[in-house]
């Protein structure tokens, strides 16, 4: 699945991964509370779904001047990757007219 985000980035994803037990686990501490919950749960998530290249080309997409890709640009950005997966899910399984 190819994924391309408002602010630029692109990449192909494997969108088995994102039906993968430990990914769904792991999201699910990404909408926690706790700070370091909600790290704990980025840092899987990334480069799991994205893989080691995708999460590199990722943060360097999303530095600012001084090399720094702040927390809350990367899960933005990640948030609105898992919309077009789930977008893209929903199309799939909606009927044809």
């Amino acid at each position: 699945m190819k994924i391309k985000t408002k602010s630029g980035f692109s990449c192909n994803l494997n969108e088995k991964k994102a039906k993968d037990w430990r990914f769904c686990r792991a999201l699910v501490k990404c909408e926690s509370k706790d700070e370091s919950t909600l790290l704990e749960g980025i840092t899987f998530v990334v480069p799991f779904l994205l893989g080691e290249d995708g999460e590199a080309k990722l943060i360097k997409h999303l530095e600012d001047k001084d090399g720094v890709a702040s927390v809350e640009l990367v899960m933005s950005e990640f948030k609105e990757i898992l919309k077009q997966i789930g977008d893209a899910k929903k199309s799939q399984s909606s009927p044809s007219s």
